[in-house]
């Protein structure tokens, strides 16, 4: 029975393998980008481990009824912001030492009902130095009846001490057609299954969301809209009161205006490989003619100025550096059409 998830065939056959050859590894690192499939693969392979049936997981043993339902007593899920320890001042936005001594608890006890104790850590690469540090005594030596899990977005960013005890497993983005498939079997109209799997570069998990966010989509399109009149019309004045829109929305929202950055990046990016001939490419399919037009209107060194003018203000912003100088400099610096 194949496993339920789009893609990533050479780490699904691993684990596979591994079952079947009761090879289990101790402790796993899941990493790639957000919303490849990393909780996904994570969250079936700690259905396999204590499933009962002949093909784990085959989604209807006791074991595997438990972890759906979220009530398995032998698996416990860390996230960033877990509070396990009052004292643990990081806990709101880390992975903090209270929840990995918490795991070092649990992983000392025997298995409830299954045959292993299983500990997803997410975010992994936001686990703080204490933490990391705790948490490698029990990867160096970890009991025969625990499976510890890492999921991370970025490995790198994790102490090679903690990698480098893991067997590592990369998910890449899946080819655009597929998710593309994927979607239309879910009920997606082809021409949006199209334009949500480009949105997605290939991570399922995002494309999926997507597909359920009405609102997101909405504010995507009216995003791209006005970023484009501007552009068009060149008008400093309208340019500005852009800026300072998106300043104070950063003062509200910080994560939505970075977010709004990088769509912007991309659609100029997109502006940058119709100019280079490579339209195929193109990430906005839903806005490919106007994005054929401007990019004829504007020459290569100009497009990609801009896209390293909305990166440089996202890392800027990124830094805490002054929002409203930050975006203001971003809004002058803008290329012009000459379509007005």
């Amino acid at each position: 029975m194949p496993w339920p998830i789009v893609g990533h065939e050479r780490a699904v056959e691993l684990l596979r393998q591994s079952l079947a050859s009761g090879r289990v590894a101790q402790a796993y690192l899941i990493f790639g980008p957000p919303g490849v499939g990393k909780t996904t693969l994570a969250a079936l392979l700690a259905k396999a481990v204590n499933c009962e049936g002949d093909d784990p997981p085959c989604g209807r043993c006791a074991q595997c009824l438990r972890f759906d339902r979220g009530v398995h007593p032998d698996v416990l899920i860390i996230r960033r912001g877990m509070v396990l320890d009052e004292e643990d001042e990081t806990a709101g936005t880390r992975v903090g030492i209270g929840a990995v001594r918490e795991l070092i608890r649990e992983a000392s006890l025997l298995p409830m009902a299954g045959r292993y104790r299983v500990f997803i850590i997410l975010d992994a690469e936001l686990m703080t130095v204490e933490a990391a540090n705790a948490l490698l005594k029990t990867l160096e030596e970890p009991p025969p009846h625990v499976l510890i899990i890492l999921v991370a977005a970025d490995d790198s960013a994790l102490p090679e001490t903690v990698r480098s005890r893991c067997l590592r497993l990369e998910l890449r983005p899946v080819g655009l057609g597929r998710v593309a498939a994927l979607l239309q079997e879910r009920g997606v109209d082809p021409d949006r299954a199209r334009l949500l799997a480009a949105l997605g570069r290939g991570r399922v998990g995002r494309s999926l969301a997507l597909a359920e966010d009405e609102d997101w989509l909405r504010w995507r399109q009216e995003l791209l809209d006005r970023h484009a009149r501007l552009v068009a019309s060149g008008e400093t004045a309208a340019a500005l009161r852009w800026a300072q829109e998106l300043a104070e929305g950063f003062g509200r929202d910080r994560d939505q205006i970075l977010e709004a950055l990088d769509v912007l990046a991309e659609w100029w990016r997109d502006l940058l490989v119709v100019r280079a001939g490579a339209a195929d490419l193109v990430t906005n399919v839903d806005r490919e003619d106007e994005i054929r037009k401007l990019a004829q209107r504007l020459d290569f060194g100009t497009i990609l100025d801009a896209v390293r003018q909305v990166r440089r203000a996202r890392r800027l912003l990124e830094q805490n550096v002054h929002p409203r100088l930050t975006l203001d400099n971003l809004a002058l610096a803008l290329p012009v059409s000459d379509a007005r």
